[in-house]
């Protein structure tokens, strides 16, 4: 079985986006010119959104892990210190203080620990922060696409915007 990694679907993403791109007119034997051009816009925008989405949620499950690992390992560096705060004050909030960190909250929203980050970066380093705030962002989208596009459409990101968010995030954080 394939590696499912952000290298692996941006490879993937790639193939396919030339593959539909190279389909000659035969394929739209019964198309206009014109209908078969925004035929071929329109695959290529669905094709976007859903590598997008895949990319998020491996992005999202990333997030969600270090962050657990962080409460479980007890590490001491800057990030570490800023997610258990947040981690407190979560406990705080759910009136959990005698539970354990790492089940109180296992179910800390993404935004919060986002913005923990955010907030964590503000002295430390103001381009990443942008990036946080970006993948922030991204994730309108990402819940958007996930439950069902009801709302109107959020803007949907590149994946190679998500993937160089992604490297930035596993420099600063995951690999920390």
């Amino acid at each position: 079985m394939r590696e499912f990694s952000y290298k692996t679907i941006l490879d993937d993403y790639e193939v396919v986006q030339n593959g539909v791109r190279s389909l000659d007119d035969q394929n739209f034997q019964f198309l206009t010119p014109t209908e078969r051009d925004e035929l071929r816009n329109e695959v290529l925008e669905e094709i976007r959104t859903d590598f997008s989405f895949k990319l998020m949620t491996l992005l999202e499950a990333d997030i969600r892990a270090d962050y657990r690992l962080t409460l479980n390992r007890k590490r001491r560096d800057g990030v570490s210190r800023a997610y258990r705060a947040l981690c407190t004050q979560y406990r705080r909030e759910t009136r959990q203080v005698g539970k354990r960190a790492s089940v109180a909250c296992s179910r800390m929203s993404l935004d919060r620990i986002l913005d923990q980050l955010r907030h964590y970066f503000l002295d430390v380093d103001e381009d990443f922060r942008s990036v946080c705030s970006a993948i922030k962002g991204y994730f309108s989208f990402r819940n958007w696409y996930a439950h069902g596009r009801v709302t109107t459409q959020p803007v949907v990101p590149d994946p190679e915007d998500i993937f160089s968010a992604y490297q930035e995030l596993q420099d600063k954080v995951l690999d920390r």
